[in-house]
């Protein structure tokens, strides 16, 4: 399991339509923020980069999903404190394969709310 809901459980007192929306905005907005990530890293515009590495590990945060909080704040941290970049493509690459593992499991979740 990539995700663990415990903390989204405990945060919303086991509101299941809580639950249930915030899985449903991160499978309407995680699959566009990568696009749009993916656009900025090509472009180099590591502002974009940032904001959209921040929002996705504050996405990844909420629904427990670790293995993306992580390579979304290596991210994040390596062009805040303007370390060397050479290394964001992969990282880019590393969270993609895991947010397209990580969709899979929220979808399989949120038929469990419905």
């Amino acid at each position: 399991m990539l995700i663990n809901l415990d903390h989204l459980k405990a945060l919303s007192l086991h509101n299941q339509s809580f639950i249930r929306e915030i899985l449903e905005v991160y499978l309407a907005n995680t699959p566009k923020d990568l696009d749009k990530m993916k656009e900025a890293v090509e472009a180099e515009d590591w502002k974009v980069v940032r904001y959209y590495a921040h929002k996705l590990k504050s996405s990844s945060f909420t629904i427990g999903f670790q293995k993306g909080y992580l390579v979304f704040q290596r991210i994040e941290q390596q062009i805040k404190q303007e370390q060397p970049l050479d290394q964001v493509d992969n990282w880019f690459a590393e969270a993609r394969d895991v947010c397209d593992q990580c969709v899979n499991e929220v979808k399989v979740e949120l038929a469990k709310y419905h």
